[in-house]
């Protein structure tokens, strides 16, 4: 099994003909990204005249420098930096207004533009894992040792912003015959249990690219699921990646792929793939309809660590299928098209209102405790499809109330 460094590649790409690189990312999940956000090729070449000015090499990274040479758009671009950002986040705030959010460590900082445009900036730097799942102690370091430190190599690749070799691809660990080849590789064997997040995306990225893993990067992976290094994530870190599955334009290939690989637990125990997930367009929707496809919904839901806005129509659609009764308000077309798609042979009186209210078994004669246990009897007989009509529902309720 071969890792490390390869033979060193540093090829041109033509860019003499551009003057802009589509970049979309802000829109919602599944929308179109024909109104994306341009970047301006001028604006990258003024940053490497900034940079080379301060005598300091840069870099365009990661899933830009892949996209770019897969001529797809991208969602990210990345600035690399040996040394100090300072000078390139200036010169953006100074000169063209942009505004910045700077976070702690590595000159970390994320530039945004009038026009929406968004560059993230950070120093050169390698990870040392102390302890499987660890977060990693960071320090400066070379774009040899920053590249190393990413997920896979179609991922490990740079393109030069310096005036000198503008769009210069450097290739130090075969990216570009793994890209040619199509395939997902790390690039060490301790990848996965440096990282177990990593299991997630080599699923995301051979989805969304198309790739298939390689073969040692494959008998890693199920290693990897063997020895359960998934558990050592916390729920938050999970959570996240989940909603980046479901953030992705079709969803379907990744659950496809963890079922090939039998890789249910990045999900959860007895993971149930959810049919016509890609057919809905809001994370919302979509947690929703992964929610209820287990065969214990109101457990998952309590696994996952997430914003509650995100969760709101799960929980209200929980409660319609656990607890069996027919709901006592109105559902919106939202919540009825999920449920349909659910159980498509669901009769409609399951998710039309309650025939009865409160007021009307109160005016019936129920009382007290009498009145919530007879609404709930009602709702669970019109949710079984046994009470059709508000006629039908009042009849039982006398006879219940005669009972009594």
């Amino acid at each position: 099994m071969a890792f490390g460094c390869a033979e060193s590649q540093k090829l041109y790409c033509p860019v003499s003909s551009m003057d802009r690189v589509p970049v979309f990312g802000t829109e919602d999940v599944g929308s179109s990204p024909s109104r994306g956000i341009f970047m301006s090729i001028k604006l990258l070449k003024e940053l490497g005249q900034v940079a080379a000015k301060h005598n300091l090499s840069i870099w365009a990274v990661g899933g830009f420098a892949r996209d770019f040479v897969l001529h797809k758009k991208t969602k990210d671009i990345d600035i690399c930096v040996e040394n100090n950002t300072a000078p390139l986040i200036n010169y953006c705030q100074k000169t063209k207004g942009a505004n910045v959010k700077k976070f702690n460590n590595f000159g970390t900082a994320r530039v945004t533009f009038k026009n929406g445009f968004k560059l993230d900036f950070v120093c050169c730097r390698k990870e040392n894992y102390p302890r499987p799942a660890a977060l990693p102690v960071v320090s400066k370091a070379t774009i040899k040792e920053d590249l190393f430190r990413r997920d896979f190599t179609c991922n490990a690749l740079a393109l030069s912003l310096l005036p000198s070799e503008f769009f210069k691809v450097y290739d130090l660990y075969g990216a570009l015959k793994d890209i040619k080849n199509k395939k997902i590789s790390v690039l060490h064997a301790k990848s996965f249990e440096d990282d177990p997040t990593r299991l997630y995306r080599a699923l995301r990225f051979a989805a969304r690219l198309n790739f298939k893993l390689s073969k040692e990067t494959e008998n890693l992976f199920k290693t990897a699921l063997q020895k359960n290094y998934i558990s050592l994530l916390t729920p938050v870190r999970k959570t996240n990646e989940i909603i980046k599955f479901l953030q992705e334009q079709k969803p379907s290939k990744i659950f496809a792929l963890i079922k090939k690989y039998k890789a249910q637990n990045l999900i959860c125990p007895n993971f149930k793939v959810p049919k016509n997930i890609d057919k809905f367009k809001t994370l919302e929707e979509r947690l929703a309809l992964l929610i209820l496809t287990q065969k214990e919904p109101q457990k998952f839901f309590n696994t996952l660590q997430m914003p509650k806005n995100n969760l709101v129509l799960a929980s209200n659609l929980i409660k319609f299928y656990v607890q069996k009764q027919a709901p006592l308000k109105p559902l919106t077309k939202q919540e009825i098209t999920l449920i349909k798609t659910l159980t498509p042979k669901i009769n409609k009186f399951a998710y039309t209102p309650c025939f009865v209210d409160g007021k009307t078994l109160q005016s019936m004669g129920a009382k007290g405790k009498q009145i919530s246990e007879i609404l709930t009897k009602i709702a669970q007989a019109q949710f079984a499809g046994k009470i059709k009509t508000k006629r039908a529902a009042k009849t039982v309720v006398l006879k219940m109330l005669d009972c009594n």
